[in-house]
């Protein structure tokens, strides 16, 4: 249930006020509330008006809602029910009436520079004639048919994250140990800075050995992040969508790659955004490379050129031909990709056992077999 929507007749996005209005001028008839919409027009609406992310017709226009206070607690949206949302769009479900799908960016105004700076150059873009709101439209029609045709089912155990960490301090303690082989002996237990622990570890990893195996085959996976942010974000994601078909966003790893590229570009090389640390791996900043790119075909000469032209005639341009949704393609991009990568792995998470314990308690017996002090607390 999107705040905007795609008129066909206008070529443009709109939200409920603005396609109202437009419709009274049209039809020359006074517009004063939601509530009193005549029937011509909610019949023209079901015609003219798409939802931006699947594109059927069958527009309702669902009023805002106040509190006792008089604030609004929600915008007025757009709801299409007949035939309904297709399957896998952002706005197929109840949670996101009134709300903004994550891969979605808005760039109406914004407290944020950087937004501001972002929905400028998208200003002068539309303006210059170099993209228009029907390439940002045909934009999110191709994102989504690549979507609907990249699917996969979300099958990884939410558990493997948790375990691989564990796993992984292991492994790292293990490498500490005493080389395979070599017998702990009284004399090499009695150095002053023996590392127990790290024998503890290497004696456990040789109990399991397909779960050093396991480690081996993440390394050579090179599934590069995972115990960063975005493998954090992979686990939330892997929890989220449990069961459920998801997109595949590795299938577009050459265009993701171009992106990041053109954004970085754009990033330092235009001033507004050169200020903002970190600004090339925004969303709106990836949202306006992307869209650069996509109108050349993914050639990131061409929308270089394009760029350039737009940051020349920066500043006349008429603000509210900003007044669009920008998507963002690659987002969570990274995190898909390590959640995918995982999952291709195919590792189950073993039952009933507990590495960490395990090493503790292998630690306190060798202690107690040599006779060193006890662990510490």
């Amino acid at each position: 249930m999107p705040l905007t929507a795609y008129s066909i007749s206008h070529s443009g996005e709109l939200d409920v006020e603005q396609t109202l209005h437009q419709l009274s001028a049209q039809f020359g008839v006074p517009y004063t509330s939601v509530d009193s919409i005549p029937e011509v027009w909610r019949d023209y609406l079901r015609i003219d008006l798409q939802c931006p992310s699947c594109f059927v017709t069958g527009a309702e226009v669902v009023r805002s809602t106040t509190k006792k206070t008089g604030k609004a607690s929600r915008q007025s949206f757009f709801r299409f029910t007949t035939p309904g949302h297709k399957p896998h769009c952002d706005f197929g479900s109840p949670e996101t009436a009134n709300a903004i799908p994550e891969n979605l960016v808005s760039l109406t105004e914004s407290k944020s520079k950087l937004t501001r700076a972002v929905r400028e150059l998208v200003c002068t873009g539309i303006e210059q004639g170099i993209f228009s709101q029907v390439s940002i439209r045909n934009m999110r029609e191709w994102f989504f048919n690549t979507k609907v045709e990249s699917l996969f089912v979300v099958t990884l155990d939410p558990q493997l994250y948790a375990w691989i960490s564990v796993l992984r301090e292991n492994t790292f303690l293990s490498s500490l140990g005493l080389p395979a082989g070599v017998a702990l002996t009284p004399e090499i237990a009695a150095l002053p800075q023996f590392d127990w622990r790290a024998e503890a570890a290497r004696r456990v990893m040789e109990r399991y050995p397909q779960h050093e195996a396991n480690m081996k085959a993440i390394t050579d996976q090179r599934i590069i992040g995972m115990f960063s942010p975005a493998g954090r974000r992979a686990e939330a994601l892997t929890q989220r969508f449990q069961g459920r078909s998801v997109f595949d966003p590795t299938v577009l790893s050459d265009e993701y790659r171009k992106t990041c590229a053109l954004a970085d570009f754009i990033g330092r090389n235009y001033a507004p955004l050169k200020a903002a640390r970190g600004n090339s791996g925004t969303e709106s900043v990836l949202a306006f490379a992307a869209l650069l790119l996509f109108i050349r075909d993914w050639d990131i000469g061409q929308a270089i050129s394009d760029f350039v032209k737009i940051v020349a005639a920066v500043g006349r341009a008429n603000q509210d031909l900003g007044n669009v949704m920008g998507l963002n393609p690659f987002h969570d991009y990274e995190a898909w990709r390590i959640l995918k990568q995982l999952q291709g792995l195919n590792i189950a998470v073993p039952e009933n056992i507990d590495i960490k314990a395990e090493r503790m308690a292998m630690e306190a017996a060798l202690r107690k077999q040599f006779g060193a002090p006890p662990m510490p607390v």
